[in-house]
């Protein structure tokens, strides 16, 4: 049993929330599943990506799109059902230059990922995408585990105006990359993988998951050994791997 300590508002719709637990150890990319309620509605678990893990503390970033996760973000300190962490999480290189590329919400397990990066003396490029300035969160978290941070915004609001796979296309030009971290919009994962090759790519995806133990395989993804469970089998794959025109 986890327990909810607090919920902070960190940009428009967007909270961090901090549990307490007794699990101490986790991968950056696995998630938890919450349960909402004690009754049926909603009858599923949401899942969300470890944004920080350090000791008995872990925190997730809620997104308030629907009921649940208005529901989830107005909850009060005390127990609260989770399951996890689950899943596959990111590998961590050691000792290399890693390119990080998040958009949206989807920028939360990359935090965990890049402190762990930096941890392991791995030099880590940021590329922060977002809808606009005010869906931003925790920017001078990011900067803080970042050795460069790049603001990129749909509207030109915060950072400079354009698509993080543009960015990421130009800095690659004039820098090698070991390895590459993406989490974000499948499309975005998707331009990745097609326009950044052949940089090692690990790509989170966001799926909704049913029942987030591998059980009922709501959220398959076609790759080229055939369709995997990415509440087991990831939510982290080999981005080339992974089948992004097939449903």
């Amino acid at each position: 049993m986890f327990t909810l300590v607090s919920t902070k508002s960190v940009a428009s719709d967007h909270y961090l929330l901090t549990l307490q637990s007794e699990v101490l150890a986790s991968q950056p990319g696995q998630f938890i599943n919450i349960k909402v309620t004690n009754n049926t509605d909603p009858l599923i678990r949401r899942p969300f990506s470890i944004f920080d893990h350090s000791g008995t503390n872990l925190q997730i970033v809620v997104r308030v799109v629907g009921k649940a996760t208005r529901q989830i973000a107005a909850l009060h300190p005390g127990a609260i059902d989770c399951i996890g962490p689950s899943g596959k999480g990111f590998a961590i290189v050691t000792g290399k230059k890693a390119l990080l590329i998040g958009g949206g919400v989807g920028n939360a397990p990359l935090f965990y990922c890049a402190k762990k990066l930096r941890e392991h003396n791995s030099t880590v490029t940021y590329i922060y995408g977002a809808t606009s300035q005010n869906t931003i969160y925790m920017l001078d978290d990011y900067k803080n585990i970042s050795n460069e941070l790049i603001v990129v915004t749909d509207d030109g609001s915060a950072g400079v105006e354009g698509n993080p796979v543009d960015i990421a296309r130009a800095i690659i030009k004039t820098n090698s990359f070991d390895m590459i971290y993406t989490c974000g919009p499948e499309i975005m994962m998707q331009r990745i993988t097609q326009e950044l090759s052949p940089i090692p790519i690990q790509a989170s995806l966001e799926r909704y998951f049913g029942c987030g133990i591998g059980l009922c395989s709501g959220c398959a993804v076609a790759t080229k050994a055939g369709y995997k469970r990415a509440c087991v089998d990831g939510p982290v794959f080999d981005g080339y791997d992974v089948l992004w025109d097939k449903p």
